[in-house]
């Protein structure tokens, strides 16, 4: 009986043993046999919509071109800066990578650049409306915001699949019952009417409901399009190089040098419309996250949101009630308050791209992962791509999402004006001074005087502190493409004309640096 147990228990494990190989060589057998060429894509783009399309064009190009295999990684965006760097630094980035939140060095240094390849026709745009265009012309900024990321260097080291836009998003459904209407606020007094029956709304109703929806990630977004409507005359009166754009580097040095005070009258009413927008919005949203507004929004306790096109497939997918997208709402030159010195909406030709991606120099196969990401921007799979995502293409006709034509950049407007808070220049010290006394403006008793009173004397400082700072990592910016450019000079194929031009470029840099160091030093800063 003893000997019995002993061969049945040894029978079990013979058979759970074979059971368990045949498992694993069912399971693995394949991928071991498998000789496709295997490429990896990784990126930080969770958003809806977003990692479907991605995995459909990869089934299409693996259909395509059956020799290869592409394996997709998606990392949060909270922890992508930190992932992203530790891959560069260990080698094991995938062969294509999501530009995000990378400086000038590591694109230059990790970075394939494409200089060289977006002149010449994408091979999938033959026999479509781009077929014969350079590969850069094919996009709807001519990679212009991809250029601006290694500016000293020339160097060109991804491309854009998509563009970011802001808008206004409306819940139809509440509108209804605050206003009676169903037809979204079409301009800044609309917007303001808005507000007045929200507030009579809530006198009445068993609820408490938001104008906006708002939080802090998306307040500058909100300001960027709405306070440069105020000092648009402003920026193309004080424009040095006489292009009608003031850049925010200039600012800098004009407030640095006391040629530029806030207590200019068009300073004070941009503040004064920051003050007025801010009463719209729930208390403490400087604290709230991106999806504490997005959850505000979507359990119907907001009529509005302002927030970018890279929501708009959350709301469509998950929004409970009909959403409308309309432009951000901003004071025209007739608005009775606001309308002087407003020469109307800004434009949107200075477009802010998205889904950036660029090529890792050790790859083992870039020349499949340029085919790749040619094939991305194919017109079919770019449409493929908006549609699935819900976002705007960076190509060149390619339609917005069904129903979301109010995505799409609006090219039309004038230029805009000047930000004052130097925070999308990257002025830490200034931004720090906006920030600690932004609640003199934008609290219940808040106002004008109190916050320029505290900002004003501070801001040259600060506007120096930060442009030496610029200037210190411009200066290493140059030195690094210098030798760059030298290795490159030194080789018989090296491409001297592009060089040639980013040599003229590193000069022009060189001339500016010492122009705002002397202008720096003769204000005593």
């Amino acid at each position: 009986m003893k000997l019995h147990r002993t061969h049945l228990g040894l029978g079990l494990f013979v058979l759970g043993f074979i059971f368990a190989s045949f498992y694993v060589l069912r399971t693995t057998g394949p991928a071991a046999r498998d000789d496709r060429t295997v490429i990896r894509i990784g990126h930080w783009l969770m958003h809806a919509g977003m990692r479907e399309a991605f995995a459909e064009a990869i089934r299409r190009y693996e259909i395509e071109n059956p020799h290869v295999h592409i394996e997709q990684i998606v990392v949060p965006i909270r922890s992508y800066r930190a992932w992203v760097r530790t891959q560069l630094v260990g080698g094991t980035a995938p062969d294509i990578t999501g530009i995000l939140g990378l400086d000038s060095q590591a694109l230059t240094r990790y970075f394939l650049p494409l200089n060289d390849v977006i002149l010449a026709p994408n091979p999938y745009h033959v026999g479509t409306h781009l077929d014969g265009e350079p590969w850069r012309d094919t996009f709807i900024d001519g990679l212009d915001s991809i250029r601006r990321l290694t500016a000293a260097t020339g160097q060109v080291s991804g491309i854009t699949l998509q563009l970011n836009t802001v808008r206004l998003y409306t819940n139809l459904e509440l509108l209804h019952r605050v206003t009676g209407s169903r037809t979204p606020p079409a301009d800044f007094s609309e917007f303001e009417a808005l507000g007045a029956a929200v507030e009579a709304y809530n006198a009445h109703a068993a609820r408490h409901v938001q104008t906006i929806a708002m939080c802090g990630p998306y307040l500058p977004y909100y300001n960027d399009r709405l306070l440069p409507t105020k000092t648009q005359t402003l920026a193309m009166e004080l424009s040095p190089m006489r292009t009608l754009i003031t850049s925010n580097f200039e600012e800098a040095l004009l407030f640095a040098t006391d040629r530029l005070s806030l207590d200019r009258p068009e300073f004070r009413q941009s503040l004064g419309l920051l003050r007025d927008t801010a009463r719209l919005m729930p208390p403490g949203y400087a604290q709230l996250q991106r999806d504490d507004a997005l959850f505000m929004f979507l359990q119907g306790n907001a009529v509005t949101f302002i927030a970018g096109s890279w929501d708009y497939g959350v709301l469509k997918r998950d929004g409970p009630f009909d959403v409308s997208v309309t432009r951000v709402p901003v004071p025209g030159p007739d608005h009775p308050r606001y309308g002087a010195f407003s020469r109307g909406p800004v434009s949107e030709a200075a477009i802010n791209h998205e889904a950036a991606m660029g090529i890792m120099r050790h790859s083992p196969h870039p020349e499949i992962a340029l085919d790749f990401l040619r094939f991305l921007t194919k017109p079919e799979i770019a449409q493929m791509f908006s549609d699935y995502s819900f976002r705007v293409s960076s190509v060149v006709g390619v339609n917005p999402p069904a129903g979301a034509d109010e995505l799409a950049p609006r090219l039309d407007g004038a230029v805009g004006g000047l930000s004052h808070g130097l925070s999308y220049f990257g002025g830490i010290f200034t931004g720090t001074l906006y920030e600690r006394n932004l609640h003199l403006l934008t609290a219940r008793d808040g106002d004008v005087e109190s916050f320029v009173a505290a900002v004003t004397p501070r801001l040259p400082d600060t506007a120096a502190q930060d442009l030496r700072h610029f200037l210190r990592n411009e200066q290493r910016e140059v030195e690094r493409a210098d030798g760059l450019i030298g290795l490159q000079w030194t080789r018989p194929d090296g491409p001297a004309e592009l060089w040639r031009d980013t040599i003229e470029g590193q000069h022009a840099r060189e001339a500016q640096r010492q122009d705002y160091l002397a202008q720096l030093a003769a204000a005593g800063r």
